[in-house]
């Protein structure tokens, strides 16, 4: 009966063990040992075959105006610098994620960008902080559904909203939808984060309207207005569809 106890008393002396080697586990991976820098993320459009400059943003019969695009739950990866320095070939190294870096932090926060003004495309803040130095591969970002917004902002109960014309006709592009995104580095060894470094979410707008035939889409409410939404009134259900499933592919990730 003794030994029973025993037995007993040391398997609850090493499960009680085991779980607080996990919990300090847990808290380690929490804090960042690797070297940090300040650096920014900002937001902006592009097509995918022109630098960030400010040009006029035009995609087949779409001329757009304005684009808003609401930002939450920032997630980056990277190779730490130390890592890199040290010559430790890409395909050997562990993709790290921020966890409570002051970047990821004050990019997180929800938010409504505006990419696109007056027809021209512009940065956006997203966030800014120290972020650990290294080369960043991605960002992954929920879309923010504006549901605090006063009933007359144009944002209200909306994720994105494109506004512009199609053959000279007033034309509106809104979704609620709250997916997850993925913005991808076009370079394999990613966007090198180092001294006051400024990281961008490009929105390319010809991956956006991809497939799309917009000399198709209707008025059919006849109000002067070509609407693209969710239940849309002008019935231009397909395109609607098209174009939020491109947006899953149409965000990549580049330095300033």
């Amino acid at each position: 009966m003794k030994n029973v106890w025993k037995n007993v008393f040391v398997l609850g002396l090493a499960l009680t063990s085991a779980m607080y080697l996990s919990s300090c586990s847990e808290k380690d991976d929490d804090i960042i040992t690797d070297p940090q820098t300040q650096a920014k993320l900002t937001a902006t459009a592009s097509n995918s075959s022109e630098s960030l400059s400010n040009s006029r943003v035009a995609v087949g019969a779409f001329t757009v105006n304005s684009l808003t695009v609401g930002t939450q739950n920032v997630e980056m990866k990277y190779y730490a610098k130390a890592d890199l320095t040290a010559g430790i070939s890409l395909g050997n190294l562990a993709l790290k994620t921020i966890l409570n870096a002051g970047l990821q932090t004050s990019a997180s926060a929800k938010k409504s960008n505006v990419l696109i003004s007056g027809g021209q495309a512009k940065f956006s803040l997203v966030g800014e902080g120290t972020t650990p130095e290294g080369n960043y591969t991605e960002a992954t970002f929920k879309l923010y559904k504006n549901t605090a917004a006063n009933a007359n902002d144009p944002m209200s109960q909306k994720s994105v909203l494109i506004l512009g014309e199609i053959n000279g006709k007033i034309t509106q592009f809104w979704t609620e939808s709250e997916k997850i995104i993925r913005a991808s580095s076009k370079s394999a060894t990613g966007v090198e984060v180092d001294q006051n470094s400024e990281i961008v979410l490009v929105f390319e707008m010809d991956k956006l309207f991809a497939g799309v035939d917009f000399s198709t889409a209707l008025d059919s409410n006849g109000d002067g207005r070509i609407e693209i939404s969710p239940n849309s009134p002008d019935g231009n259900a397909a395109i609607f569809s098209k174009v939020e499933s491109n947006m899953e592919t149409a965000v990549s990730l580049r330095k300033r």
